[in-house]
């Protein structure tokens, strides 16, 4: 039951992502977004963890928490600084490199084996993902050589976040509790962000945007916690080297919701990378 498990993941964490992705649309106030994705995150995870009797606290989980959590953060940040200063045509796809760690990692560390069409399905995944942002049009060229930093921190982290979860599940370890910790540290680090982006009361507005803000985050939290909690459940029977990829197809997910809803349109470039996506996926599973 792990192949259904990780589509079904993708499917929530992508729309958790175009709910951001809405609320980026309309201006909300991103760290209270990104407050209450943590707080309705954590919360999931928590009630999960009470509910299967998972609960627990050790120096282990608190560290495997920090770890997962700070690669989600600190990736999320370090690739956005890459997006200000470099192409998002290349930003992506660069970044997108993490999956193949993961990939390279269970093979080559947990002896996964996967067979000729899960390798190809997996590779046309990976390629088709991680062009799935390119814009045609756009120039490439990368003038800031901060560009390079950004992007090679931000492949470690995401590694960090997604290959952690893999580490900690093949050493035994609650990947439950270790997403609550990994949101809790969310919770702290948003609140921080909070109390730095504090406007002047003369905007009028900033209020109501704020609570916007919190209400997109406390919605898309559910979801993010849906999608993080059954990523991790299919990682306990279900290969890495197939699962985090068919995971990262969450973007899809997130460009078909916003063409919906957001009325954005795919260029024929990425209308392939689409088509792309869903031949890999079949193929994994012929």
């Amino acid at each position: 039951m792990w192949f259904p498990s990780v589509l079904v993941s993708a499917v929530l964490f992508g729309i958790a992502g175009f709910i951001l992705k809405f609320g980026a649309y309309r201006t909300y106030s991103v760290p209270h977004i990104l407050l209450g994705l943590y707080v309705s995150g954590a919360a999931g995870f928590f009630l999960f963890g009470m509910l299967s009797n998972q609960l627990d606290i050790s120096v282990t989980l608190l560290v495997a928490g920090l770890v997962v959590g700070f690669g989600s953060m600190a990736g999320n940040i370090l690739f956005m600084k890459a997006l200000r200063v470099g192409p998002v045509s290349l930003t992506s796809p660069v970044v997108n490199l993490n999956i193949v760690l993961i990939v390279i990692m269970s093979i080559i560390v947990f002896g996964e084996s996967p067979g000729y069409n899960e390798i190809i399905g997996i590779v046309i995944v990976i390629i088709f993902v991680s062009f799935l942002p390119v814009d045609p049009n756009e120039k490439i060229s990368i003038l800031d050589r901060r560009w390079y930093v950004f992007v090679v921190a931000a492949i470690v982290l995401f590694f960090f976040r997604n290959g952690g979860l893999k580490i900690t599940e093949e050493l035994g370890i609650n990947n439950t509790m270790v997403l609550f910790y990994g949101y809790f540290l969310g919770i702290l680090w948003s609140w921080v962000l909070i109390l730095r982006s504090r406007t002047p009361a003369s905007v009028q507005n900033e209020p109501e945007l704020q609570r916007r803000g919190l209400r997109a985050g406390l919605l898309a939290g559910l979801f993010s916690f849906g999608g993080m909690q059954l990523y991790a459940i299919a990682l306990i029977d279900g290969p890495a080297s197939i699962v985090s990829p068919v995971f990262a197809s969450n973007s899809l997910i997130t460009g078909l919701l916003a063409i919906v809803f957001l009325k954005e349109r795919l260029s024929v470039f990425q209308i392939i990378a689409v088509i792309g996506i869903l031949s890999g996926i079949i193929l994994i599973r012929m």
